[in-house]
């Protein structure tokens, strides 16, 4: 005869406690801030009674102390602000942006500012005019009509004079036409 034989097997998970809603604590920034920005990705004309179920809105708040009104009243809230944020417009191509700049003495009025780029280029005749010493280079280029260039050389650290700030610039040398 048997007696008390163990049940061996798959055990259920308990399920948690339903704890009433007086006694849950209140929401914390970081649940805030997660409701905050889903409401932010929802569109200005889906209703309340709409996104509180599709994007599960009450889900943020399920062990707090927030009801579904508190749960509205922060979505219109959130709702607000975004009607008073500031749309920038998008504004016109402003052209060429060109900056003053001095390299061995002689002023140039209008050099086009660099841009980001990793390479810095000077035409040929600019460097014949300034006698600069051209170290030999195998670099080629091509640009965005599609025509390529060989580089003549490159001049390391060569000073150019912004403003009240001179900073060392490296220049790739190509036969380019000026305008």
């Amino acid at each position: 005869m048997q007696v008390d034989q163990a049940i061996v097997g798959r055990t259920l998970r308990k399920r948690k406690e339903k704890v009433p809603k007086h006694l849950k604590r209140g929401a914390n920034d970081k649940e805030t801030d997660s409701f905050t920005k889903r409401t932010l990705r929802i569109p200005m004309d889906k209703p309340f009674e709409e996104a509180h179920f599709t994007q599960r809105l009450w889900m943020f708040f399920r062990e707090t102390k927030e009801t579904e009104e508190d749960i509205m009243r922060m979505f219109h809230q959130v709702r607000e602000k975004m009607t008073q944020r500031l749309t920038l417009k998008k504004k016109s191509d402003p052209g060429k942006f060109v900056v003053t700049c001095l390299i061995g003495g002689i002023d140039y009025p209008s050099v086009l500012c660099d841009t980001g780029s990793s390479v810095n280029i000077l035409p040929k005749v600019m460097v014949d005019h300034l006698g600069l010493k051209i170290e030999p280079s195998e670099d080629s280029f091509t640009f965005v009509d599609c025509s390529q260039r060989n580089s003549e050389g490159i001049i390391r650290n060569l000073e150019v004079q912004i403003g009240n700030a001179l900073i060392p610039i490296d220049f790739h040398v190509l036969d380019i036409k000026l305008n």
